[in-house]
């Protein structure tokens, strides 16, 4: 249980509760009435729109039940018969995230080493219009375009930029960009937020191997745990930092998530310092 206050000027917005990390069946009840569906599966980040549940302006009680094996025998399979150790618990954080009611659901980013940047936003609900401005590491505008359509509840972004073969990404240059995507109500700004991204082509080529921007790759790595002795399975950036960094000490240039979906802040890690990643679903017991 635990008691958190809502302030009134969130009232009319978007409130999501996330939950990164949960081990592993999950009951979630905000103020005594229950947030959404029973969660199960321990390494997966889920949320419940919590917006006609809260008292704004006032302390809101938040209670969460957590069942360490899961009513679920998939799951159980997946978490309880592998080869890893199992801890019981809430292992990463837990975040109110408060959006405007018209605001941007996801993002999807295909950035080739051609210098073509194809973008997509889902939106919840139709806009006016719906730009992109994209950064260099430094901060540097690069590139500013609309969308060359939008509808209801989605936006297109599509052009290409003269990239040197100094700026594209590799795990020896892990050149980062960062995309901020807004969108507009009547020329009034409504919500923005941002994408880091790297231009970068893979492809596999049947009998012959995967090939990062015309190159050929050879995979040098090891399988790496969400493990700390003294913190169990919470882990923090710093964590991902110090991992990555001896991994790259090592003359590696790739890692495998052993066996689960880890933090999302070391796969930032990753696509910072330049590592390849295996990332993998907790099971491998049916479908």
């Amino acid at each position: 249980k635990k008691t958190f206050n809502v302030p009134a000027a969130w009232k009319g917005k978007v409130i999501n509760i996330v939950f990164e990390g949960v081990m592993t069946d999950a009951e979630v009840k905000v103020n005594g009435k229950t947030a959404g569906p029973v969660h199960q599966g321990a390494f997966y980040a889920f949320n419940y729109d919590i917006s006609k549940l809260l008292k704004y302006g006032k302390d809101n009680l938040l209670e969460v039940v957590v069942s360490k094996h899961s009513a679920n025998r998939s799951v159980n399979d997946a978490e309880r018969n592998a080869d890893f150790w199992i801890f019981g618990g809430i292992f990463r954080p837990v975040w109110l995230e408060v959006l405007p009611l018209t605001h941007i659901r996801q993002i999807t980013i295909d950035a080739n080493a051609k210098g073509q940047f194809d973008a997509g936003l889902t939106i919840s609900a139709e806009v006016d219009e719906a730009k992109v401005s994209i950064y260099t590491a430094a901060g540097d505008l690069i590139a500013e375009e609309s969308a060359i359509d939008y509808g209801d509840d989605f936006a297109h972004f599509n052009f290409t930029r003269n990239m040197a073969p100094d700026n594209l990404w590799t795990p020896e240059h892990p050149v980062l960009y960062k995309a901020i995507f807004s969108i507009y109500k009547a020329g009034k700004l409504i919500h923005s937020t941002g994408q880091k991204f790297g231009f970068r082509t893979v492809e596999l080529k049947q009998r012959d191997g995967i090939y990062v921007n015309g190159v050929k790759m050879k995979f040098k790595g090891v399988n790496r745990h969400s493990f700390r002795p003294e913190t169990g399975r919470t882990m923090s950036y710093a964590n991902s930092v110090e991992d990555v960094q001896l991994i790259k000490s090592m003359n590696m240039n790739a890692v495998r998530m052993s066996h689960y979906p880890p933090d999302d802040h070391f796969l930032d890690v990753c696509d910072s310092l330049g590592l390849f990643v295996m990332d993998e679903l907790a099971g491998w017991h049916g479908h």
